[in-house]
């Protein structure tokens, strides 16, 4: 029998293991008490608490759980209560409003700037064609966590239509990957943000194979330079064109999700379309342009998600932190009082925050961090502020230093 506590009660998953509509994340937390994991990934979702109260209840008595510091986690009740109650977490129709205005107006942009006869123009399009494509990546985030508007079927289309037009790729597909890395971040064989190679290496530990193998001369070579092809390479070409042509697609077709699909096949047919009128190129390569702009967003989005956590410890797979630690022991959070770097990273510079709270709307969390950091003080976290540059300068220090310790492990 495979059990989770919740709220000081056990529940029996077995069965419920296979229909979990968030993936096998959920065996993760097997014998564990996921109380946190499961309100912070589940507060705004009614269905969720009729499927729990729907699970049969067992009795562990015999069970024995890792001693906690029960007086900080019931601080930490009080603090996120008192959040709750102050507002932290109701979205905002302004906020949203802007969002998705900023899209459209650097749509537009884009492609008037496409249409202008000059070289510069056509490269300067391309950018913004990527950074809005990276913009989308931000919103869709937001939205696949339910917290963009806060109503949970405006979101889920909202993320499907801006993957799936700005990124070419599926919302579903991202949640899968992405609920791993929040419930378990940073844990070897769990973290999905870990399970990165043959692309790129951030710890040796989420080596699956020894270099021995067969293409082991080829695998080195490639981790010894891997700091210098992650943005270039990895980001722009490797991963985004995975993603576009293999990964995501395949999701839409096994699952059966025409919305999704329909807003996919709309994001490559549409934007060459315009591309095309506004630059009077061929329709092959108006598509070849688009997947220029792929390329910049490839980079602007893997780029920073990297960031915040990358070169930080690992969790071994025998470990079972608790929530916060999880949030302050493998995340940084990166100039959170800068509004330039927050419009940049999309508040995702509230790493830290975010990962404790991924259902709070994510423009009110340099504000929360300023609590968060007096919180960690009182209790003694590990809670840990960088600089953007210094976190740039971290994420390839790290992947240098594991590739030469790989390549050259005396």
């Amino acid at each position: 029998m495979q059990k989770i506590q919740i709220d000081n009660q056990w529940y029996d998953i077995t069965q419920f293991i296979k229909r979990h509509p968030g993936g096998n994340v959920i065996k993760s937390y097997v014998d564990q008490d996921a109380t946190l994991v499961y309100r912070e990934m589940h507060y705004r979702s009614k269905k969720a608490k009729l499927v729990l109260q729907s699970l049969p209840k067992v009795d562990a008595s015999g069970v024995i759980l890792p001693e906690t510091n029960r007086n900080m986690l019931i601080d930490f009740d009080r603090w996120r209560l008192s959040l709750q109650e102050r507002g932290f977490f109701r979205p905002s129709r302004r906020h949203v409003a802007y969002r998705i205005l900023e899209l459209v107006g650097l749509f537009i942009l884009a492609s008037w700037c496409m249409a202008v006869d000059h070289s510069a123009y056509k490269l300067l399009s391309v950018f913004l064609y990527g950074v809005f494509g990276g913009r989308c990546g931000w919103v869709q985030h937001e939205a696949g966590h339910r917290s963009f508007t806060g109503d949970i079927r405006v979101d889920t289309w909202v993320q499907k239509a801006t993957i799936g037009g700005g990124l070419l790729t599926s919302g579903p597909m991202w949640n899968s990957m992405h609920n791993k890395h929040h419930a378990t971040t940073q844990k070897i064989g769990h973290d999905m943000d870990l399970d990165t190679m043959p692309f790129v290496l951030f710890h040796p530990k989420a080596m699956k194979k020894g270099l021995d193998h067969e293409g082991g001369v080829l695998t080195k070579t490639w981790l010894q330079y891997q700091a210098w092809t992650f943005l270039p390479l990895t980001s722009g070409i490797f991963v985004m064109m995975f993603w576009i042509f293999f990964l995501h697609p395949r999701k839409i077709v096994r699952d059966r999700d025409w919305t999704q699909g329909i807003f996919t096949l709309v994001g490559h047919v549409g934007r060459t379309y315009v591309i095309h009128k506004a630059s009077g190129y061929s329709i092959w390569m108006s598509y070849l342009w688009l997947m220029s702009c792929m390329y910049v967003s490839g980079i602007y989005l893997f780029g920073h998600f990297s960031t915040s956590h990358s070169f930080m410890p690992v969790v071994d797979k025998t470990q079972n932190p608790t929530w916060i630690e999880y949030s302050l022991n493998h995340t940084v959070d990166i100039d959170t009082q800068n509004p330039v770097v927050s419009w940049v990273m999309g508040y995702l510079n509230c790493q830290c925050v975010h990962h404790l709270f991924p259902q709070m709307p994510q423009f009110r969390q340099p504000e929360v961090s300023r609590e968060l950091a007096l919180f960690a003080k009182k209790w003694d976290l590990n809670y840990q502020q960088i600089s953007y540059w210094n976190a740039w300068y971290l994420t390839f220090k790290n992947m240098n230093d594991v590739g030469k310790r790989i390549t050259n492990p005396l």
